[in-house]
């Protein structure tokens, strides 16, 4: 049996833009851009949440055992990727507002979740008290990371996060939602990181909850 659940929230996260909202965007982007000089790397992450209460409910009451859980994201014209690489998936460490802004509202709408703030910049709430090592905070080591490998051609997402979720139903940790995310912990802040280096890798782009088509986000 399969059962699918859409996302309760979700928006990316872009480090150029460090105060700025996505939540009402109809895609999602995993990015990291390069400047013609290679002085500046910009990257983007994604958040999103989803609401595990039927699942939850389902399991005590044995309507489902054993489960796996899958994250799927639908493509949306990437751009430039690099070939063979990968994304990963951590458990968000704390709570975040999705907003209502979109990438190319003129001026920018800020009452959401952002590379600096979790909740909006008015409010305050760094995800990091460094606010050069935001770009969000979430749970990291064993059991507390997912991954999915793109080979030439694929470019939809199916990643195995059932050990992530099976910690949420378990109540280790509280379900936050997901960090999806390029390698490197920091950003254009740590050279050594592939996050941080020069070297092109492309943009991700998935189609969100809020998308017009077929392809929301599903687990």
């Amino acid at each position: 049996m399969h059962y699918f659940l859409f996302p309760e929230k979700d928006a990316t996260i872009i480090e150029a833009s460090s105060s700025m909202n996505t939540g009402m965007d109809e895609v999602l982007e995993i990015r990291k851009n390069v400047s013609d000089t290679g002085a500046s790397v910009d990257v983007s992450r994604i958040l999103m949440k989803f609401d595990l209460t039927y699942i939850s409910e389902s399991i005590v009451s044995n309507l489902i055992t054993n489960p796996k859980y899958y994250l799927n994201l639908y493509d949306a014209k990437p751009q430039a990727l690099a070939t063979s690489q990968s994304l990963y998936a951590y458990p968000v460490s704390g709570s975040w507002n999705m907003g209502t802004g979109h990438t190319y509202d003129n001026p920018q709408v800020k009452d959401g979740a952002s590379w600096k703030y979790r909740y909006s910049s008015t409010e305050g709430t760094l995800w990091h008290s460094q606010v050069s090592s935001s770009g969000g905070v979430w749970w990291s080591g064993s059991g507390f990371e997912a991954s999915h490998s793109f080979g030439h051609q694929s470019r939809d997402m199916r990643m195995n996060v059932t050990q992530l979720v099976n910690q949420w139903l378990s109540g280790s940790i509280v379900n936050d939602g997901f960090m999806i995310k390029r390698s490197g912990s920091i950003g254009n802040n740590n050279p050594s990181a592939s996050e941080g280096s020069t070297e092109r890798l492309g943009s991700f782009s998935f189609f969100s909850s809020n998308t017009h088509t077929i392809y929301p986000p599903t687990l």
